[in-house]
């Protein structure tokens, strides 16, 4: 009686093992099968990625241009008007300077940049 039920655990264990084989190989084809799919992704995905990189290279350089030009354009304004307000009140003190010393309000007034820029442009103009 023993013996019949080793023969028949013995049974079991091989039908269980080949199961088991059957599944292994089946997983295996599935894992195969992924790998080829993930290859073909990984092929497309690398120039992609490089792609999109030098897309954000070049946006990066268009965007610092800009900023770098509104910054610039701004710090122009920003001394320009600084200028305005300076010959201003140079006009102002204008009655205080008599003789010789007119000549130097008008040394004063040609050193500004505003000043400077307006007579470039009247000559390139004319």
């Amino acid at each position: 009686m023993e013996q019949y039920i080793y023969i028949f655990t013995i049974i079991l264990e091989i039908i269980v093992a080949v199961q088991l084989c059957l599944n292994i190989v089946r997983l295996d084809k599935k894992v195969t099968a992924l790998l080829g799919d993930i290859k073909t992704l990984e092929g497309k995905i690398a120039p992609a990625i490089a792609e999109f990189r030098s897309g954000i290279r070049k946006f990066n350089k268009i965007a610092s241009y800009i900023i770098k030009a509104k910054k610039f354009a701004a710090l122009s304004h920003i001394l320009s008007i600084v200028d305005i307000i300076s010959i201003f009140f140079l006009f102002k003190s204008f009655r205080m300077y008599k003789g010789l010393n007119k000549l130097k309000f008008l040394r004063k007034l040609f050193s500004y940049s505003v000043v400077r820029s307006l007579f470039s442009y009247l000559k390139t103009a004319i």
